[in-house]
């Protein structure tokens, strides 16, 4: 993981420590590529200076641009980060949260806003809206990567405490709050419900395992248990169960309607159609509004 986040650019040192553990790291990379992930006791804060990305959780997924922020708990996630216009390198900082390193950062005194008496379930990630206080932020520790020798342990424990206080006071829905306190508590997810979050997206077999927590011949054998049917033909039915749907009732745009339910490429999603209901989406579509209008 490591290896991804933390390339290093002209030789330029990208992260900073505490406790022997990295607390403030500078990521640079050429994308495409995907990072599949779990977070052990530890929780990360993540801004985007520069780059695009899908970030994909057991439960949802958020579209992730150029200045955007977000705070995400201990958690499985998938990153799919997708290619510049000008094949430019992304910029990532990130903000590592880790148990006993909050604690040194706050002398051994965690304020009360890490814990929650509530039995609470929150989302495993938030988005941040942007504003000032982030931008500044950034830009007041990107010198120091530059120049790591001045970057002493306490400078980088008032920057985690400042962090922490300027989600706080970006919080206006109470979520982060929330977040907070259940940083380092990982969410437990149904079955079903890792599956039907992510019907109609982008993500192979392999990344609903790593959801469940299972290797893919464990997850395969699970989902025939729960389904009784292979995961394919599931997937493939229900995303052309939406697609008969979308064209039926929308006056989207086939490639659309393909892209909405899960297909990428036109044409596949054109035969698998046609094999379904015998004629192009097209077709159907014709014939559901000469249908509808008599």
């Amino acid at each position: 993981m490591y290896g991804i986040e933390y390339a290093f650019v002209s030789n330029r040192q990208e992260h900073l420590k505490l406790l022997g553990k990295i607390v403030l790291g500078r990521a640079f990379f050429l994308p495409p590529f995907k990072v599949n992930s779990a977070l052990d006791h530890e929780a990360r804060f993540v801004h985007v200076v520069h780059g695009n990305s899908r970030l994909f959780v057991p439960n949802s997924q958020l579209d992730i641009s150029t200045s955007d922020s977000f705070i995400l708990k201990c958690e499985k996630f998938a990153n799919h980060w997708l290619p510049n216009e000008n094949e430019s390198l992304n910029e990532v900082l990130i903000i590592h949260f880790y148990p006993d390193v909050l604690k040194y950062v706050y002398d051994d005194k965690l304020p009360g806003l890490f814990s929650s008496e509530k039995k609470i379930n929150p989302g495993p990630v938030e988005k941040i809206e942007m504003n000032e206080m982030i931008d500044n932020f950034v830009n007041s520790i990107r010198y120091y990567f530059d120049h790591p020798a001045l970057a002493t342990d306490e400078f980088i424990k008032i920057k985690v405490r400042e962090i922490i206080l300027i989600l706080m006071n970006s919080d206006h829905s109470g979520k982060i709050r929330t977040i907070l306190s259940n940083l380092f508590q990982t969410n437990e997810y149904e079955f079903k419900e890792i599956i039907h979050s992510h019907l109609y997206e982008d993500l192979k077999l392999q990344d609903l395992a790593h959801f469940a927590g299972l290797s893919l011949s464990s997850f395969k054998r699970k989902f025939k248990s729960v389904f009784e049917t292979s995961p394919a033909r599931y997937i493939k039915t229900k995303r052309l169960e939406k697609a008969e749907s979308l064209l039926r009732a929308t006056d989207q745009r086939v490639s659309d309607v393909a892209y909405d339910c899960g297909f990428n490429d036109l044409a596949y999603f054109s035969k698998t159609f046609s094999s379904a209901f015998n004629c192009s989406p097209s077709e159907y579509r014709k014939t559901a509004l000469s249908q509808s209008s008599n």
